[in-house]
């Protein structure tokens, strides 16, 4: 081949390859060969999958407003089957401070093969529906028409945002498998963003620049001399500013679901993205701004607000309740209890995650009803007005992710903190049944920032130190039918006691036995006792008799049986080859359990599971597994016990393993065999 004609064809190789990677896929333009699709060809077990997103960020100058904050989106989605149709429901959120908020424009359109034609069904306005969910936050929502297993939908929208600090995520994982991706963030020198990658699929993101121009019309009026014969003119001129924009940008094709797991804390904490945050903005020829830069700044800047800080000036509204709780109360400890029991009592939580007050802590005290600053930021000004040394502490909620670098966006959540000589006690008022440091699953999400009154401010730890415990104690008499009667004694402790109450308190009896008995194997339970259900420094106690007839098997003239029965764990909730993301229990944990069975007459124990004890890693958790035969009694005692709330994904093939062998163990029979 001459070395001419090699030349030109490298050349068109090469734009080839550019062309067949950078993919321009036209709306509407949907194949037959999509639609036939009957699976993914990477992932089988996909319900659906994202055939093509491209999504491009950038700004727009005017003279009139200023900058506008553009982003577009073109997404094209495959429906499987049934369990995919969540994917064609979709959810826009929208910021609105009153004044100014974003606006969105959408089209979408469902795609289905109807014989050999290609049937096209236009979303329309009206099932575009608009809510608001909160006082800064609105949603544009719809779910796409004509859905059927094998359909391809599609949407484009364009949201413009004066908000010019709000860039999205620039995300690269979704929990289904990802085609191609073509994402495009293109921001002015002006702007100066932080960048944070978090996630553990390796992208390709690239980084350019390109240079840009913004047009000035100027406006001149040239008024006559005193005398002359001219009259007044207007003339206008034009003026450039030309800057650079840094363009960040991500190609990639072929990129697998993230699979969620039972113990994750928030999986969007863990899919492959760029967070970008604004810390400085530098016009030509005018003085920057500088944004949040640190952890100090951004409380500072919260503590200051209206909204946040002065609110804890006022005390007026709740003088003569404090005064009667002081006086009744003999020690500070005492003191804490009584106004924390107070607050929760007098305040109901309206379910708003706020760390901003909305109609403010005089209103919300009066009305008995409040967001969470409302409520925890009366709970720290009654604390001080009693002489403890008390203070916010601004917190991350688990579906709010965690903040990578200092940002007051990072905050959604405010409790109580009351600094003591052996650490800090943390106080949620919003949780009715929540003794003192115990905070709700929502708020355990790594650290909180407490903020003084002098404005310094420190990283305070919220996972909890106590163990959450369940205890359950079983008395069983095993007959010679098979039938397995006996009563249950459980006892929950901590983190484990404020789900049970927030899940079942209020609940009657006959409708917590229904719930009891499918927990527990479909057992049929009678003489239900709660205890201590409102007395929340006591263990929740549940006490019932039960009889089953599901937990033995008879072959011949043996029994088989789980030595645990109904407490049996069965399946091992880690099922991953492996896992990129932590694992989260929460709080540490103990689980035992005690239980005690007769042997029916006429029987005795041909074999049972030997004694067993495993234990992870690093001292971080254990399984220890125990029968004891005396006479016509057999004993089984069982203890798991994790030391550690969160486990690094470095163990996790560790921990998957415990599990199999503590379960394989819960799973091994006794074997009964007739005299």
């Amino acid at each position: 081949m001459p070395q001419k004609t090699a030349t030109l064809y490298l050349f068109f190789l090469i734009i080839f390859s550019s062309l067949s990677h950078a993919q321009s896929v036209k709306f509407g333009k949907v194949s037959k060969e999509e639609l036939q699709e009957k699976f993914y060809p990477l992932d089988s077990s996909a319900n659906a999958a994202i055939l093509y997103k491209k999504r491009r960020t950038y700004y727009d100058y005017n003279q009139q407003t200023g900058w506008t904050l553009i982003t577009k989106v073109h997404e094209r989605i495959k429906i499987y089957n049934k369990d995919g149709n969540d994917w064609a429901t979709k959810k826009i959120n929208l910021y609105d401070s009153g004044s100014t908020k974003e606006k969105v424009s959408i089209k979408a359109s469902t795609y289905n093969l109807v014989g050999n034609k290609i049937e096209k069904t236009k979303l329309k306005n009206s099932d575009i529906f608009n809510e608001d969910i909160n006082k800064y936050w609105s949603r544009s929502k719809f779910t796409m028409p004509n859905l059927n297993e094998g359909s391809v939908i599609e949407w484009e929208y364009a949201i413009r945002s004066p908000y010019i600090q709000n860039i999205d995520d620039m995300v690269f994982q979704y929990k289904i498998p990802l085609k191609y991706i073509d994402t495009q963030v293109e921001v002015p020198e002006f702007f100066v963003f932080k960048n944070q990658s978090k996630g553990y699929f390796p992208v390709n993101l690239k980084k350019n620049t390109k240079r840009s121009q913004i047009n000035i019309t100027s406006k001149n009026r040239s008024n006559p001399s005193p005398g002359t014969n001219y009259s007044a003119s207007t003339s206008f001129s034009q003026d450039k500013i030309e800057y650079t924009s840094n363009i960040s940008q991500c190609i990639q094709e072929n990129i697998p679901a993230l699979i969620e797991e039972p113990y994750t804390n928030n999986i969007d904490n863990y899919t492959t993205s760029l967070k970008y945050e604004l810390s400085a903005y530098r016009p030509k020829n005018d003085i920057p701004k500088f944004y949040n830069t640190t952890w100090d700044n951004v409380t500072k800047t919260i503590y200051e607000s209206s909204n946040f800080g002065e609110q804890l000036k006022k005390s007026s509204h709740f003088k003569d309740d404090l005064v009667a709780i002081i006086s009744s109360s003999s020690s500070q400890n005492e003191q804490i209890i009584k106004i924390f029991q107070f607050v929760k009592s007098k305040m109901k939580w309206d379910n708003f995650r706020g760390k901003y007050t909305d109609k403010g802590v005089k209103k919300a005290y009066k009305e008995g009803v409040g967001n969470a600053a409302e409520i925890n930021l009366t709970l720290v000004a009654m604390l001080r007005g009693a002489g403890i040394k008390a203070n916010p502490i601004l917190i991350s909620t688990r579906d709010n992710g965690i903040p990578l670098f200092p940002t007051t966006q990072g905050f959604n959540y405010v409790i109580a903190g009351v600094e003591l000589k052996n650490g800090t006690l943390l106080l949620d008022a919003t949780e009715k049944h929540a003794p003192p440091n115990v905070l709700p699953l929502r708020a355990l999400n790594w650290q909180g920032r407490i903020v003084r009154k002098d404005g310094s401010s420190a990283q305070i730890n919220l996972s909890p130190k106590k163990y959450s415990t369940k205890k359950a104690y079983l008395n069983v008499k095993l007959n010679e039918d098979a039938i397995v009667t006996g009563s249950c004694r459980a006892m929950f402790s901590e983190l484990i006691a404020l789900d049970h109450r927030n899940k079942y308190n209020g609940v009657n009896n006959q409708d917590l036995i229904g719930k009891l008995e499918k927990e527990n194997q479909n057992i049929e339970i009678s003489e239900l006792k709660v205890s201590n259900e409102e007395d929340i420094s006591k263990a929740l106690t549940h006490t019932f008799a039960f009889e089953t007839d599901n937990q033995v098997e008879i072959i011949g003239e043996k029994m088989y049986f789980s030595p645990l029965l109904f407490l049996t764990e069965k399946e091992n909730p880690f099922k991953l080859e492996n896992r990129t993301y932590p694992v989260d229990f929460g709080a540490p944990f103990e689980e035992k359990y005690t239980v005690s069975i007769q042997i029916p007459e006429g029987y005795t124990v041909e074999s049972k599971p030997e004694n067993a004890g495993y234990g992870l890693p690093d001292k971080m958790g254990t399984f220890q597994f125990a029968t004891i035969l005396k006479g016509d009694k057999l004993q089984i005692l069982a203890s798991t016990k994790m030391n550690y709330p969160v486990i690094s994904p470095v163990y996790y093939a560790s921990l998957k393993q415990f599990y199999k062998k503590m379960i394989d163990k819960q799973l091994e029979k006794v074997v009964l065999s007739k005299i």
